[in-house]
């Protein structure tokens, strides 16, 4: 699929797309928004941090043990996405 914006195809499976727009993210929030970690500090395995009172992006709902109550973020510096429970997060 070529997404508006990338410039090259990203591989999806058809299970992930839809003709229909997705469900809200959870506590109203949008992709791009942006909220602060209100959490301990943390350090990861891969190398990824988050600071308490950092600044991150939202990039989707969180998947796995925060799937339905938390965010898919994107803090600056690290690699990857966190999944964020939503009362660790505020504006």
């Amino acid at each position: 699929v070529l997404f508006p914006g990338n410039k090259g195809h990203v591989n999806c499976y058809l299970s992930r797309l839809s003709v229909e727009k997705p469900p809200p993210l959870p506590g109203g929030h949008e992709l791009g928004e942006q909220l602060y970690w209100t959490g301990p500090s943390q350090s990861f395995e891969s190398g990824d941090t988050i600071v308490h009172g950092q600044s991150g992006k939202v990039v989707g709902p969180a998947t796995y043990a925060h799937q339905g109550n938390g965010l898919k973020m994107l803090f600056p510096g690290n690699k990857g996405r966190l999944d964020c429970d939503l009362a660790s997060l505020s504006h």
